[in-house]
């Protein structure tokens, strides 16, 4: 997500309908689907959000348990409701978060009185927290005085001046919060400033008379190394100045950040675009946020349009895309870190301008990714459902599909809770075969098999060392419920 879209949605750009419907959401082109642009179609004085989601998704077949609720990127209301309000959301799998602002704490203890977890979500972007600091010569490059940046003056990433008065004030807020009464269970924030991204990082850096004499000089040395370096700084800065402050008040709290996740010199995490990321164990978050996001025009950036020649050929990129972050998340995990949660963010569909100009995955190819990211071990999901302006049909299908898939997978919500996870098998962007995951949990397993690309095809799977068993794969997927002495049930999706 570029800094451009991120402020956009994170001020709120756009209202939906008033009555938000697939409808029109939209249209075949040559036998691929690409978003519709539908001006004019702004929202009654009476609209709300809230009343679309009671009116189209239904409540859950299955029980949630203690487990996660959904939470939207777009939040129902932020004013505190009666305690029904509330409850129509859990019936659902959904919540309303909050920010972490004093303002809303009579919000929090309202969502927490109706029984429901507390969980804060909140972005930030640009040079906050460091302009924190003051006059901008104490954070800000120094730069030669020849030299013009393409952006912004970005701070000096070996500053904490602005980061430290931030965590001064973050911790007075969670005092609040604390002594009002409320129990934070989650924080999960989206936070995407300096040094984290940007074009012309490195090159504002090298031109900054302060990082020359302040920064080691192989930090220096080239492009890559730096923002390797940009990218770990980021997260030490947000572990050392948010995620401590938070886990002093609430030891057992649930914190993250968007792309929070871990990746490896051998196993590097790549872009939606394909390229390599940067190595990194962010220090000190307790779940790791990784994303399954159809970024349109960064999914396609790079890719030939020969790839997008039919819808198949499109679902099969968006596969691939999807299940790479979540499942090497997953993967390093089990190796490093087993104690840590996977709570990624999801979205079939992601603006990026233009938006009309790159084809979307189909919702039952994305709903088929949804069954595997649950089957390979997440513990949780935030979907990403922003209502963008002429676009405010592509929404509520976000959250239909995100529901109705959890609902689904409820079924097994012993395997979600307690099973180990079978298979992070990556299909690559043009896989016509089978994929695969599971969970198994002692004597039994849950096994789901899908065929790319048409047809049938038999998959062998071994969640036991001692026996394997044929399942067949096809498209829709089927989920198969094993037990280890041979017995094999075909399981119905129930949405």
């Amino acid at each position: 997500m570029n800094r451009r879209t991120f402020c956009r949605l994170l001020c709120g750009a756009g209202a939906g309908a008033s009555r938000l419907s697939l409808a029109n959401a939209e249209e075949l082109r040559k036998g691929v689907l690409y978003p519709q642009r539908m001006p004019g179609t702004r929202p009654e004085p009476a609209f709300s959000w809230y009343d679309n989601i009671l009116e189209k998704i239904p409540p859950l077949k299955h029980p949630r348990g203690s487990r996660w609720p959904l939470i939207a990127w777009e939040g129902f209301s932020f004013q505190p409701q009666p305690p029904e309000y509330y409850h129509q959301l859990l019936r659902r799998g959904l919540t309303q978060h909050i920010r972490l602002d004093t303002g809303m704490i009579d919000t929090a203890l309202a969502i927490q009185a109706a029984g429901s977890p507390v969980i804060a979500m909140e972005g930030r972007s640009g040079a906050f927290p460091a302009s924190l600091a003051g006059d901008s010569a104490v954070w800000a490059h120094q730069l030669d005085s020849e030299y013009r940046p393409k952006e912004y003056v970005r701070p000096c990433p070996s500053i904490h001046t602005g980061w430290a008065k931030f965590a001064d004030q973050h911790r007075n807020t969670l005092r609040e919060f604390r002594d009002r009464g409320v129990h934070l269970d989650a924080v999960w924030a989206d936070w995407e400033g300096d040094p984290l991204y940007g074009d012309d990082r490195y090159d504002q850096a090298r031109h900054c008379q302060r990082c020359r004499e302040v920064l080691p000089a192989k930090v220096l040395a080239s492009p890559a190394v730096f923002d390797d370096y940009a990218a770990r700084k980021f997260y030490e800065l947000f572990a050392t100045y948010y995620a401590a402050p938070v886990l002093e008040f609430y030891p057992k709290c649930s914190v993250t950040d968007w792309l929070a996740q871990p990746s490896t010199p051998e196993e590097p995490q790549l872009s939606w675009n394909g390229r390599q990321g940067h190595p990194i164990m962010p220090p000190l978050i307790t779940a790791y946020n990784p994303t399954a996001y159809g970024a349109a025009s960064w999914v396609w950036k790079d890719r030939p349009t020969s790839q997008w020649r039919d819808q198949e050929h499109v679902d099969q990129v968006y596969t691939n895309v999807l299940l790479r972050h979540v499942s090497l998340s997953g993967s390093l995990a089990d190796r490093w870190a087993p104690e840590k949660e996977l709570i990624p963010w999801v979205a079939r569909w992601v603006s990026e301008a233009p938006e009309t100009d790159f084809p979307v995955m189909s919702r039952p190819r994305y709903r088929e990714v949804l069954r595997h990211l649950w089957l390979r071990g997440v513990a949780g999901m935030q979907v990403f459902s922003p209502r963008i302006r002429d676009f405010e049909a592509m929404a509520l299908p976000e959250l239909e599909d995100a529901v109705a898939v959890y609902d689904e997978m409820l079924e097994f919500r012993e395997f979600l809770e307690h099973g180990e996870v079978l298979s992070y098998q990556l299909p690559s962007k043009r896989d016509k075969g089978v994929l695969w995951s599971g969970l198994r949990l002692g004597d039994r397993a849950v096994v789901r098999a899908f065929k790319q690309g048409g047809g049938k095809a038999k998959e062998t799977v071994r969640p036991w060392r001692d026996s394997h068993f044929h399942v067949t794969a096809s498209n829709p997927g089927k989920s198969y419920l094993l037990t280890c002495k041979g017995g094999v049930e075909e399981k119905r999706d129930t949405r």
